[in-house]
C-alpha cells in the first residue's frame, strides 16, 4: 500500500471530551459534494459533545467508514458515485447501525424518504430547504448521549 491509508478521508479520532472527560458524539459525513463535506464538517465541529470522525466522498468509502469506524451518527447522502445512499443502508441491514442516520439529500421524492426510513435512517433532510435542521438534531443527540 505503500504507505497510504486505506480511508484518505478519515479525521484524527478521539473519544473524550479534553475538558470535561465526557463522551462525545463520533459522526461521519458521506456526501459527494466537497463543498457540502466541507460545510457540515464546519458547522458540526461547533457543536458542543461532538467530533466528526470521517469524511466520505462516495458510497463505497461511506459504507466501509461505517463498518470500521463504527460511528454513533452518520449524515449520508442518497446520490453519490460508486454505490448510492440507499445502497449502503441496504448493504448494513442486519449489520449494527449507527444509533443516528441522517439522510441529507437533493432529492425530494416521497419514495426517497420512503426507502430511506425503512432501511433504517431516522431522518430525511432536503439540502436546499432543510440543511440546518441536521445541526439542531446532532445537537440533540450529542446532549442525549452525554446524558447516558
Amino acid at each position: 500500500m505503500g504507505g497510504k491509508s486505506v480511508f484518505p478521508y478519515v479525521i484524527y479520532v478521539k473519544t473524550k471530551d479534553d475538558r470535561s472527560g465526557a463522551r462525545r458524539a463520533r459522526v461521519m459525513i458521506a456526501d459527494d459534494s466537497a463543498a457540502i463535506r466541507s460545510s457540515l464538517s464546519s458547522l458540526i465541529s461547533r457543536i458542543p459533545g461532538v467530533e466528526i470522525v470521517g469524511l466520505a466522498p462516495n458510497g463505497t468509502a461511506a459504507l466501509n467508514m461505517i463498518r470500521t469506524l463504527k460511528p454513533d451518527a452518520v449524515t449520508l447522502d442518497i446520490r453519490m458515485p460508486e454505490m448510492n445512499g440507499l445502497n449502503v443502508l441496504e448493504a448494513l441491514k442486519g449489520e449494527d447501525l449507527p444509533r443516528l442516520i441522517i439522510v441529507l439529500t437533493g432529492l425530494q421524492e416521497p419514495e426517497y424518504r420512503r426507502r430511506s426510513l425503512e432501511l433504517g435512517a431516522k431522518h430525511f433532510f432536503h439540502k436546499a430547504t432543510e440543511f440546518e435542521h441536521v445541526i439542531d438534531i446532532l445537537a440533540k443527540f450529542a446532549r442525549e448521549l452525554n446524558a447516558e
